[in-house]
């Protein structure tokens, strides 16, 4: 059964481990920004701008996974 995913908890994570954060709410988003990250690592700038952009990412697909669970709720539980 799906659960509710904390936005808060999201940031902290990606703020923390960068694109690996990211496992929490999209292991997708998680594996192409951490691929990302390695192959720009020469160019400072491309970790840099995984990492922030993985902030940004996280914190949306937390957002998007939370209303689709409030649709699923709404599907699934009978209305009295």
């Amino acid at each position: 059964m799906p659960r509710r995913k904390s936005r808060m908890t999201s940031f902290v994570l990606t703020v923390l481990f960068g694109p690996l954060g990211l496992i929490y709410s999209t292991v997708v988003g998680a594996v192409l920004l951490s691929v990302l990250a390695i192959l720009t690592f020469p160019t400072i700038v491309g970790p840099i701008a995984c990492w922030v952009f993985a902030i940004a990412v996280g914190d949306h697909a937390t957002y998007k996974h939370n209303q689709d669970y409030e649709e699923w709720l709404t599907f699934v539980k009978p209305k009295i």
